[in-house]
C-alpha cells in the first residue's frame, strides 16, 4: 500500500536501509558522487513491473538532497513526508530507478559490455560502469534501494498535509 523502510542504526548516525514501495518517491541532490558504479537494464515492482535501471555503487556520497513523497490517505487526503539531508555517504547502495537526470556528469575509467550467447547472438542487455562518477542537480524517482549503511549529517523530516514536497533548486 505504502512506501516501507526498515531503519535499524544507532544514536551515531549510521542507519542499515532498504525501502521499497508503491508510494511514488522524488529525490533531489545539488551533488552526487560514487565509486566502484555499475548500472543494467532491469524490472522492478510487485505484481505488476516496472523497467528500471539498476545500479550499484561500492561507496556514494550525497550533498544538499531533499527526499519527497506523497501518499493520498483515506479521511485525511494527501500527506506528503520531506525529508532534508545536508551530507549522506553510503557503501553497498543498489538504486532501481525508472528515471533519472542531472545537469551534468562526469566519469572516470567508463565501461561497457554486452554479454553474449555466442558471437552472433547478443543477449541485448547490456552493463555499463565507472571507477568513479559525480553529477550535478541529480533529480531521480527510484523504485527501491538497499544499502548495506548510511551516515547522515544534518537530517530535518518533516510530514505535510498537502502535496507540495521539493522542487530542484530549493534544497534547503
Amino acid at each position: 500500500m505504502g512506501a516501507s523502510a526498515l531503519l535499524a542504526g544507532s544514536a551515531a548516525g549510521v542507519v542499515s536501509v532498504a525501502f521499497a514501495g508503491e508510494v511514488p518517491v522524488t529525490v533531489h541532490a545539488a551533488r552526487v558522487s560514487a565509486s566502484g558504479v555499475s548500472a543494467s537494464p532491469s524490472v522492478s515492482g510487485r505484481g505488476g513491473l516496472l523497467p528500471a535501471l539498476a545500479v550499484r555503487m561500492e561507496q556514494a556520497t550525497v550533498e544538499d538532497s531533499c527526499v519527497t513523497s506523497t501518499a493520498h490517505l483515506p479521511v485525511i487526503g494527501a500527506v506528503t513526508a520531506v525529508v532534508r539531508i545536508e551530507r549522506a555517504t553510503a557503501t553497498g547502495l543498489a538504486v532501481e530507478a525508472g528515471k533519472a537526470t542531472a545537469r551534468s556528469v562526469t566519469l572516470s575509467g567508463p565501461q561497457f559490455s554486452t554479454p553474449q550467447v555466442s558471437l552472433q547472438e547478443p543477449t541485448g542487455l547490456f552493463t555499463v560502469g565507472a571507477r568513479k562518477v559525480s553529477g550535478t542537480s541529480v533529480t531521480t524517482q527510484p523504485h527501491s534501494f538497499t544499502a548495506g549503511t548510511i551516515t547522515a549529517r544534518g537530517v530535518v523530516i518533516e510530514l505535510r498535509r498537502g502535496a507540495d514536497g521539493c522542487e530542484p533548486g530549493a534544497i534547503r
